[in-house]
């Protein structure tokens, strides 16, 4: 399984514990709960690209903290103009006592309509501002949200990998499962399949560029492709900060309103 921990939090992953005999569900926390410090921030490079090779470019700001169990992230779209000022606010929060999901709170700021407008669950599996990722890709998606299931062993480009499914217990759900391969040192994500509701391959996702920044393993490039209708996003982390200063009035929705967060 695939999670942001941001794009980002999908995105600024960490080094976790090792071991050989461990279950599918261990491993997945493990991916989960990889630490990415207590505030992050980066620029996100993004390329649209289409199915006759024509592409597009944004660039994205990222900031996340953690507040106690909760993961906040705010994401700024910079350029071009016709998206500059759009903003996305998203709160993850940890599961119940009783290992129930927490449902996240999400909020889009769309400056064109100076309009707040809360992003609900059922709306989660649909791509984020026209790129290949979903809202819930780059959230911290819940273990409780899935079932999970060790299908074998790969190298993937010279890296030792568990590979680990994750159905979603949501029948309704777009994704019905994801197919990840995992670094068997590091927790890292190497790759991902997404399957839809016929079990049919619908999106491909390969993790590049992964390497330790101030402690912390970090995946500076992502390309996320729709193997249904060829179309392809490419995210480039850059400049890429842990346990850094950040405003905590960032992560309030009316920073969005105020459009306060450049």
């Amino acid at each position: 399984m695939i999670n942001k921990k941001t794009v980002f939090s999908l995105l600024l992953l960490a080094a976790g514990f090792n071991g050989f005999s461990q279950s599918a569900y261990e491993i997945a926390k493990a991916e989960h709960d990889l630490p990415t410090g207590k505030t992050s921030s980066c620029t996100i490079a993004v390329t649209l690209i289409d199915k006759t090779g024509k592409t597009r470019s944004r660039e994205i700001a990222s900031y996340a903290m953690k507040e106690g169990k909760t993961d906040k992230t705010v994401l700024v779209f910079r350029t071009p103009k016709d998206v500059a000022g759009v903003s996305y606010l998203s709160f993850d929060y940890p599961d119940k006592e009783d290992g129930s999901p927490t449902d996240s709170d999400s909020w889009l700021y769309l400056p064109a309509m100076k309009k707040v407008r809360r992003v609900s669950g059922s709306n989660k599996d649909d791509d984020f501002q026209g790129t290949d990722f979903s809202y819930d890709d780059i959230g911290n998606r819940s273990l409780s949200k899935d079932t999970f299931a060790l299908l074998g062993e790969e190298a993937v480009n010279g890296v030792n990998c568990w590979i680990l499914e994750a159905k979603a217990k949501d029948e309704k759900a777009k994704v019905s499962r994801r197919v990840t391969w995992v670094n068997k040192e590091t927790y890292v994500p190497q790759k991902a399949e997404y399957y839809d509701r016929q079990n049919n391959l619908f999106k491909v996702l390969v993790c590049e560029n992964i390497e330790k920044i101030n402690g912390y393993w970090a995946t500076q490039k992502m390309t996320m492709k729709n193997v249904q209708t060829n179309h392809q996003t490419v995210y480039e982390l850059q400049n890429i900060k842990f346990d850094i200063p950040i405003d905590v009035n960032y992560f309030t929705v009316s920073a969005l309103e105020r459009e306060m967060v450049k």
